[in-house]
């Protein structure tokens, strides 16, 4: 008797074995909108590693995630970092950044009531090697209400 080869069986999030990519192209941050119920979430790099915190973000007028604050552990100021890749990680109630612990440390310091000017944009992706966000019309920066 010839019986139908079984169906695979898909990878379920749940499952111990399951292997996801932690930045893929899914699940990046486009909108800076998904970030308002992580200002003050923990901060993850590439390697998974707890970096910090969000303290703030910077985003398009229309919308897109431009730059990330992130307050590092141990460190008074905060960190600019581009907005891409990052993720939000609902699972773990994390920001997951595409970026090694020592190049978030080393990163450009800014107030995160501040806003970022052409210099410190300039610096922000010299300094992380990506080419420069082209902001539709400005720049709107965002922390949470006190």
């Amino acid at each position: 008797m010839n019986l139908p080869e079984p169906i695979p069986q898909q990878k379920d999030a749940t499952d111990e074995h399951y292997d996801r990519d932690p930045l893929s192209d899914q699940v990046m941050i486009d909108f800076a909108s998904v970030l308002d119920d992580f200002i003050d979430e923990e901060v993850v790099d590439s390697h998974g590693t707890a970096i910090g915190t969000l303290s703030c973000y910077w985003q398009s007028v229309s919308g897109l995630l431009l730059y990330l604050g992130i307050k590092v552990d141990g460190h008074e100021s905060v960190r600019v970092v581009p907005g891409r890749p990052s993720q939000v990680d609902d699972r773990d109630a994390c920001i997951r950044l595409g970026f090694d612990v020592v190049d978030i440390e080393s990163a450009p310091r800014l107030d995160c009531g501040k806003d970022l000017d052409e210099t410190i944009e300039h610096t922000v992706c010299e300094h992380f090697g990506i080419a420069e966000a082209q902001p539709d019309g400005g720049l709107r920066y965002v922390a949470r209400q006190s």
